[in-house]
Formats: structure tokens, sequence, C-alpha cells
């Protein structure tokens, strides 16, 4: 899927889902080794725990990071992991810039 320029900021007009982008930038320093794989990124369920919010809401808020390009999931049993796209956000600025 290709985000669009209103799509990306779009996402980033709410706080929770620009926390969740901070959670991403490096998870080694919000959560400890057991709460999230290195490869794969951070369980939905941890981010909505570490958020104090409903496990459905921040999946609705990750549903619009993802649609937007900005962070990438990989469903592993009955989980789903995220991590943040290093480039995505460097891209945006670029399309901004040149807007």
């Amino acid at each position: 899927m290709n985000a669009t320029l209103l799509d990306q900021t779009r996402a980033l007009a709410n706080e929770k889902r620009l926390e969740i982008l901070a959670l991403l930038k490096d998870p080694a320093q919000h959560f400890t080794v057991e709460e999230y794989d290195a490869a794969e990124g951070l369980c939905g369920l941890t981010i909505a725990e570490r958020l104090g919010i409903a496990p459905a809401t921040a999946s609705a808020h990750l549903k619009v990071l993802l649609q937007a390009g900005l962070v990438t999931s990989v469903r592993i049993g009955k989980f789903t992991y995220f991590a943040r796209r290093p480039d995505a956000l460097g891209e945006l600025a670029e399309q901004i810039r040149t807007f």
C-alpha cells in the first residue's frame, strides 16, 4: 500500500500515535528484553499496556500507523508485533520539503 502525504500527516495528528512511534523508535530504552523482540518489534498488547489504553484502542491506532506506512507488522501465533519503519519519517520530511 502506498500511503499518501495526507494519510501520513493524519496519522501523526494524534498524541497516542506519536507516543507509539516514540516507543518504537528505541524499544530497548523503554522495555526490558523480555518485553520486546529485537527482530520483530513490540507486541500490540505490550504497547497498549504501556500507554494505559485498551488493546482495541491500541490496535486502532496501530492500524492507522500501518496504513500510513509508518510502521510494519508481523503476526506470530495469536500476537502481532510492530516495528517503526526507520526510513518512513525521513521520506515524509522529504515529501513536505518538496511540496
